[in-house]
């Protein structure tokens, strides 16, 4: 169990590490059309569950599909293209069906822009936000908060004075 000051730590650093992600969805440029968010809903989906020994950060699940891309393969479901033709400022002629059938069509032959840019491997959208030194720093934090409570206690429990 987390003293109170650990806990106010950890609230902290989750709260640090789901702005970091939602920073990424909004800025990072994964292809060559900029970042991801077009709608907001995947910034806005971000959140913080607690747990007894710590946190969970949860998003809409096509996270991984930004993340790791569309593979070749089955065809794509059309509605989720339509509304993201409707909410990027693209010009067309073409009714948004039409479209979305031709981008649907695309993708299944070819896999998503994600899948296309970066040949299935990590597109990185959250490499900075998750980065391994951030956790370590604050494991490192944790620990040192640790060791100075026991010490305290231990300075208590015996009456040594300073």
């Amino acid at each position: 169990m987390l003293s109170p000051n650990e806990e106010i730590l950890l609230r902290n650093f989750a709260e640090q590490t789901k702005a970091d992600i939602q920073n990424a969805i909004k800025t990072k440029r994964i292809t060559k059309f900029g970042a991801v968010n077009s709608s907001g809903r995947l910034h806005d989906s971000v959140e913080i569950i607690y747990t007894d020994n710590g946190f969970k950060i949860l998003a809409n699940g096509y996270i991984n599909t930004l993340i790791w891309g569309r593979r070749p393969g089955s065809f794509p479901p059309i509605s989720p293209i339509e509304s993201w033709i409707k909410e990027k400022p693209i010009s067309t002629d073409k009714p948004i069906k039409s479209l979305a059938y031709a981008i649907a069509t695309k993708m299944q032959k070819e896999g998503n822009m994600v899948w296309r840019t970066h040949k299935g491997q990590n597109s990185g959208l959250l490499e900075d936000a998750l980065k391994q030194d951030k956790f370590d720093a604050f494991v490192q934090l944790i620990a040192s908060k640790a060791v100075e409570g026991l010490t305290d206690n231990i300075v208590t429990a015996f009456d040594i004075k300073a």
